[in-house]
């Protein structure tokens, strides 16, 4: 399950602090507590380096995203939103909406990444993409650290 952990954030850049909201999606958990531990766990290490002056937990919740497609790399991070089509046992037509969440270096990038994404298998059509600024921890990696 993915969660989504909004955290208010002191950062020190160019020696003053500037706070700021950020948001983190946390792989891989089955309780709010493990996505809370884990981004802890990541701004208590930025805190250690002397890069972040103090945070605090604002928010958490089970995130719309359904999907993280780090196949690749990039500077930015996207949230495409995919849009199904299909007709229920009743005969009615119904539209599902996806949220996946993708890396690039531009919005046309990362636009040709989720048509790649689409025509895997999917019958989904790209209903939306917009940046966004999350960070994305996976458990999997943290547990290492543990």
């Amino acid at each position: 399950m993915l969660i989504e952990v909004k955290v208010k954030v002191a950062r020190i850049i160019d020696g003053k602090t500037r706070k700021r909201n950020e948001t983190f999606i946390v792989d891989n958990c089955q309780l709010f507590v493990e996505a809370e531990h884990a981004v802890m766990a990541n701004l208590s290490e930025e805190q250690q380096m002397g890069s972040i002056s103090e945070f605090e937990i604002q928010s958490l919740r089970i995130s719309p995203i359904r999907e993280v497609n780090n196949q690749y790399t990039g500077e930015s991070t996207f949230i495409a939103t995919l849009k199904d089509v299909f007709v229920d046992d009743q005969g009615n037509e119904k539209a599902l909406k996806y949220k996946v969440l993708l890396w690039a270096d531009t919005l046309s990038e990362a636009m040709a990444r989720t048509s790649v994404f689409v025509r895997q298998g999917y019958d989904m059509s790209v209903e939306g993409l917009k940046e966004v600024d999350y960070e994305y921890i996976s458990r999997e990696s943290t547990e290492q650290h543990d």
